[in-house]
């Protein structure tokens, strides 16, 4: 499944990926960001795949250009309340201070509220970490709770739509080249799978 629009892709991860993703995940840059630090190893990897790998978990690879460059989610979609979780990790530097990361995040934002359906999404920041903060409440998030180092951020369709950077970038985005293709799978929620039988 490939999602497309605002000049990036987003392309859903398979297991020819895992090992790409382990690479940017064990970066010093990443890690440090990261609740968990430790170094991932290959087993751990194939793991975590297969523990994300069906219709409640959306994980895919930022492409710029065909040239992959991190990672975005929405994770545990619970299909009754239609809350999920979303994050997203850059793991080439030099497309850390561009606009690339803000294009893929309101790209799949504007998917999951706008076609998918969730009603809410919720991220997880680490205390201190500044940047993501920021980065979050940019889009429209706002915190909703603390548990110990950890801030849980939550963001509505209409938070989201009211942000100013998103309405300043959606302006100047053509929403109509947003475009979603692939073929329905047992690893997609039966929405996703609509919207793919349309497009066939």
């Amino acid at each position: 499944m490939i999602l497309s629009g605002f000049g990036i892709s987003l392309r859903r991860i398979t297991r020819s990926d895992i090992e790409l993703i382990r690479t940017w995940r064990n970066q010093d840059f990443v890690r440090n960001q990261m609740f968990e630090r430790e170094l991932i190893t290959e087993v751990q990897q194939v793991t975590w795949f297969d523990s994300v790998n069906n219709p409640y978990n959306y994980y895919f690879i930022i492409e710029v250009n065909e040239e992959p460059i991190g990672l975005i989610y929405a994770k545990n979609v619970n299909p009754e309340s239609m809350v999920g979780e979303g994050g997203i990790f850059i793991g080439e530097q030099p497309f850390l201070t561009s606009d690339m990361p803000g294009r893929a995040s309101i790209l799949l934002l504007y998917f999951c509220f706008n076609k998918l359906g969730l009603s809410s999404s919720l991220v997880r920041v680490k205390k201190g970490n500044d940047v993501a903060l920021a980065y979050n409440q940019t889009l429209g998030y706002s915190i909703q709770s603390q548990q110990g180092n950890e801030l849980i951020l939550c963001l509505t369709k209409e938070a989201f739509e009211a942000s100013a950077v998103v309405s300043r970038l959606m302006r100047h985005l053509k929403q109509d080249s947003i475009c979603l293709s692939g073929n329905p799978s047992a690893i997609n929620l039966s929405q996703i799978n609509e919207l793919l039988s349309v497009k066939r």
